[in-house]
């Protein structure tokens, strides 16, 4: 079994290579555990080779000086734009429905509903009219018996 160089693995992690060599350095792979090692050591020398320089102490102040600020808040924002704003009147708003007693009256209304409504429900009517058929047919059963 011939084994691939570690410079053919770093092609191969750089996709310098063609497609029929990729595909027969892919199925290589799955059989050969040292050229995995290599493969994984060629893949660790690239991620360092890519690592940019640290040339300077004043790398840092470089990167952070290119890094654009967050705008603080916005100073033209008018008093009712602001979420307290929002969150004070949607409580005042449920405080004066709760003392008016309109949730009080929705109750009401939907208990009222519901005994107005004097159908069973489906599986309920289903039940019922299975068990006719059923009694149904027992009585036929006696009959011819």
């Amino acid at each position: 079994m011939s084994h691939i160089s570690l410079e053919e693995w770093k092609k191969y992690a750089r996709n310098k290579i063609d497609d029929k060599q990729r595909d027969a350095y892919e199925e290589h792979l799955y059989t050969c555990e040292q050229c995995m090692d290599v493969y994984m050591e060629a893949i660790e020398s690239l991620e360092q080779d890519d690592l940019p320089a640290i040339e300077s102490p004043s790398y840092v102040e470089e990167v952070i000086s290119q890094i654009p600020l967050e705008k603080q808040a916005q100073p033209n924002r008018r008093w009712y734009e602001d979420k307290v704003f929002h969150y004070v009147v949607a409580t005042a708003m449920t405080l004066l429905l709760m003392t008016s007693g309109v949730f009080s009256q929705l109750l009401q209304v939907t208990t009222e509903f519901e005994k107005s409504v004097k159908h069973a429900s489906i599986t309920e009517n289903l039940l019922n009219k299975t068990t006719k058929i059923i009694d149904s047919v027992e009585q036929k059963d006696k009959e011819v018996k």
